[in-house]
């Protein structure tokens, strides 16, 4: 089954809120696409389906036509035309200019005059081979240039509205164990993705006994452009390398790169192409929304014409839905030599994988618009605030430090793109109460009515932590 070219999922005609859905204009045109590219035509391709522009193009691209002269009456002209998606070729079939596009200047038609070379207005004396040979030389050259592409309805919605129609959570994908098929491949390299933001909760623990430890791999932490302009990137590594140590893979190389504004991904193209060897496959993975599939628009936007097959990315966790692969060639210049892909390199792909969610991230209990205001898009800066004895700082209803006793006062930095509250301890207490019950307060996320406020988890109890200094 055909798979959508963003995210993955296979696609179906079923159920308009899941992954993958199209309707039957689309599920028809896809078909048609299909049979002109010389692929199998996919049955269930929705009723009343193009059938007379399918069967055309399928003779022109076998060679069955016959070379014979055939006429086409008007209404078998008109109805193999009116199935054609593109207005271009439409226009071209008929001899007639889009409104947009007409001469201004041309001469009127005289209505009861005719040309000599108009055609006759009972038939059409022109060849079925040569609209097939037409429309498939504009599909694939379309196809080449990632003009046709297809997305399923859930990643239109994202990608022009950044938004899905039912809760993300019923799409992601939970277990680890899902990736245990890397396991028994034989030639593969690997790239882990993690979050610079999140670095425990990015990272997939004991990773080496679900994929093995015997592949190369590569960890990108992604997202460095979030940091402050003055981190010290050593200490950051060093941080890093005191978890990489519980992945319990075969970490080869260690970059960070920001992938939305192409900060660090030619060096990590160049580390990957010179540590790749002749016929290994390329597998990204990590937790959801860490960035994986931005990493790899990244690397096809520095990739000779290669910024025509991106996949989606998107704030939603989970918009990868099933495994997709891109042909290695996508990403000449960058992954394999302008001068060509290597022979054992015609069938290698690179495949973006599912994100793996952890459960144990405060984000399993967010809503899409609740994500906007928590996942991090921009630079953060980090904000130091005097916090006295008795006092207690409140990010939104997702959490809060109390300080009950000790010195008189300690200095708070936070780093989030919610903004802090400062009260009273007694104060916390009392809007924390207030929201459990549905009542609006100033604690946002969460967002929304008095049921989705009494929904969300109750604060509790989570680390009290003693210090001296």
């Amino acid at each position: 089954m055909p798979q959508c070219p963003t995210c993955g999922a296979a696609f179906q005609t079923e159920n308009p809120r899941a992954a993958g859905y199209l309707n039957q204009k689309k599920w028809r045109q896809m078909n048609q696409a299909n049979v002109v590219k010389g692929l199998p035509s996919i049955e269930g391709a929705g009723s009343g389906g193009s059938v007379g522009i399918s069967v055309l193009a399928d003779q022109a691209v076998h060679k069955t036509v016959a070379n014979d002269k055939r006429l086409l009456s008007d209404d078998e002209f008109t109805s193999i035309v009116s199935d054609i998606e593109d207005p271009e070729i439409q226009e071209l079939l008929t001899g007639k200019v889009a409104p947009e596009s007409a001469d201004p200047n041309a001469e009127p038609e005289d209505p009861q005059g005719d040309k000599m070379d108009a055609p006759k207005c009972n038939q059409r004396d022109t060849r079925a081979e040569s609209f097939a040979t037409l429309i498939a030389a504009r599909v694939r050259r379309r196809a080449e240039q990632g003009r046709d592409r297809i997305i399923c309805q859930r990643c239109h919605s994202l990608k022009n509205y950044s938004r899905v129609d039912r809760p993300w959570k019923e799409d992601i994908v939970s277990d680890p164990r899902v990736l245990r098929f890397l396991r028994y491949k034989s030639n593969i390299m690997i790239v882990v993705v993690c979050d610079l933001f999140d670095i425990p909760g990015s990272l997939i623990p004991h990773l080496g006994d679900i994929i093995g430890s015997r592949h190369p791999v590569v960890l990108v932490a992604n997202k460095s452009d979030l940091l402050p302009r003055d981190y010290h990137k050593q200490r950051l590594l060093m941080w890093l390398k005191r978890f990489v140590g519980g992945l319990e893979v075969n970490v080869r190389a260690i970059h960070f790169v920001a992938a939305l504004k192409n900060l660090g991904i030619r060096e990590l193209a160049a580390d990957i192409m010179e540590q790749r060897r002749p016929g290994q496959d390329i597998y990204m993975v990590g937790r959801a929304n860490v960035g994986k599939s931005e990493l790899i628009n990244a690397l096809l936007r520095i990739s000779m014409g290669g910024s025509a097959h991106t996949v989606l990315a998107s704030h939603v966790p989970g918009t990868t839905m099933g495994l997709y692969g891109i042909p290695l060639r996508r990403f000449a210049k960058a992954l394999v030599p302008l001068s060509g892909a290597e022979p054992q390199d015609r069938q290698v792909h690179l495949y973006d994988t599912p994100g793996v969610f952890s459960n144990k991230s405060i984000i399993s209990y967010l809503t899409n618009e609740e994500l906007k205001l928590v996942v991090c898009q921009k630079r953060v800066s980090p904000f130091t605030f005097i916090l006295n004895l008795g006092q207690s700082v409140m990010l939104g209803g997702l959490g809060r430090v109390d300080l009950v006793d000790g010195p008189s006062r300690i200095l708070v930095t936070v780093f989030s793109t919610i903004r802090p509250h400062f009260t009273r301890i007694q104060r916390a207490d009392e809007l924390v109460q207030a929201m459990q019950s549905g009542k609006q307060t100033i604690l946002q996320p969460p967002v929304g009515d008095s049921e989705r406020l009494k929904w969300f988890p109750h604060q509790k109890l989570a680390l009290e932590h003693k210090f001296a200094g």
